[in-house]
């Protein structure tokens, strides 16, 4: 059960549709022309044609090339963009590890030394812990975290 490609879906849907628009054509000329077979023919065409859709069908549904699970256009392009998120996600995985091997050896830097209020904020925390809030060590804590802030 292979899917038709654009092209040929086009291809097809255009040759139906030239083949409607001839019937229809036929129709008008016989009953027009006044001949009394012409109307008979095109009639008996028409069954004909009508026959040959049902069957078709009939066919189609017996061998689930049509049906209500089909009819759900959704499903397919949300599975196709699936695959396309899954294959950017690969992509960019695979940029990233390119990059991160382009520069070299993994080397830590040290940690940069944290500026005078953090250390004078840590200073006061300690103060307060070890020898109390009230404390002359906290008190001086406190004033150098109050001079640095501005």
């Amino acid at each position: 059960m292979g899917h038709l490609s654009d092209r040929h879906r086009r291809l097809r849907d255009v040759t139906l549709a030239g083949g409607v628009v001839a019937f229809f054509l036929l129709q008008i000329v016989a009953i027009g022309s006044g001949w009394p077979a012409a109307v008979d023919i095109v009639v008996l065409l028409g069954m004909v044609l009508n026959i040959a859709a049902l069957c078709w069908l009939i066919w189609a549904m017996a061998t689930r090339r049509i049906g209500l699970a089909h009819w759900t256009p959704g499903r397919p392009q949300r599975r196709i963009g699936a695959k396309r998120r899954a294959r950017a996600e690969a992509m960019r995985q695979r940029q990233r590890l390119d990059a991160a091997l382009s520069h070299g050896p993994y080397r830590p830097q040290p940690a940069p030394p944290p500026d005078e209020r953090a250390r004078a904020s840590q200073e006061l925390l300690e103060a307060a812990e070890r020898y109390g809030g009230l404390s002359p060590q906290a008190r001086a804590a406190a004033e150098k975290v109050k001079r640095l802030s501005g």
